[in-house]
């Protein structure tokens, strides 16, 4: 079963510790190119768990490869803010866990009519700050899906499968890119915060907002394209008609 993969994976990760398989429950089916989302909870360990093997056999040898490499280093260049979760791992090609974070996503708050403090966006913002200056990018913080209010009240980040480094970019895009996160920051403050958010970040959404409708991929985040069409040419690749090709040569 492929529940019996993943807790082999996890021990073999943690060794000193035991995994049980009624602990694991299912969080959220992926379907085709989504993976399963699990979580694993006991007494030790509280954690996330993204697994692609049940997607098809194409999305496994390409996509779900991208997409675990992508949020696995996202993970990792991020580790040291306090906004991201501390603890994660690659349990395989296809698979990746990290820290369960108790909390709410802002999305669910707009749907609830609730309202947060500033002190909450402007540690947002100092966060977001801070993984521009590790010359990240996350690219898709507009989600409100994304961001967290955790139980703690703090913010928190989720889903990296667009996180990328940004300077191999140009300048122009460079600005585009951070932009993209900073409006997502602007967003929710603009929806949620108790108070109206000052007008010269007002200012900065409503521009932003106005760029971003001449903008060619509408917001959607610039890594995906990208990693769907590197899925595309791996699929490609590993095809039995190059295979065939290729051993000719």
């Amino acid at each position: 079963m492929i529940e019996n993969d993943l807790l082999a994976q996890l021990q073999q990760q943690f060794p000193d510790h035991t995994f049980v398989q009624h602990r694991l429950s299912v969080v959220h089916k992926g379907r085709f190119a989504n993976a399963i989302v699990y979580r694993y909870k006991d007494d030790g360990f509280d954690l996330i768990i993204k697994d692609f093997s049940q997607s098809p056999w194409f999305i496994r040898k390409s996509f779900a490869r991208i997409s675990v490499n992508q949020e696995y280093k996202g993970l990792s260049r991020l580790s040291e803010l306090d906004a991201v979760a501390n603890r994660f791992c690659r349990l395989s090609p296809i698979a990746v866990a990290y820290n369960y974070i108790e909390g709410t996503s802002l999305r669910s708050l707009i749907h609830q009519g609730k309202k947060l403090p500033v002190d909450f966006f402007s540690e947002l913002e100092r966060q977001v700050a801070k993984m521009h200056r590790k010359g990240i990018v996350h690219l898709d913080l507009r989600n409100m899906g994304n961001i967290l209010c955790g139980a703690d009240g703090k913010p928190y980040f989720i889903d990296f499968q667009s996180t990328i480094s940004f300077a191999r970019f140009p300048r122009w895009l460079q600005r585009f890119m951070r932009g993209s996160d900073m409006s997502g920051v602007y967003k929710a403050w603009s929806k949620l915060a108790e108070h109206p958010m000052p007008q010269a970040k007002q200012d900065y959404l409503e521009h932003f907002n106005h760029v971003r409708k001449r903008w060619i991929f509408k917001g959607y985040p610039i890594q995906r394209t990208y990693a769907w069409g590197a899925a595309l040419v791996t699929q490609f690749l590993d095809s039995e008609l190059v295979r065939s090709i290729t051993d000719r040569l």
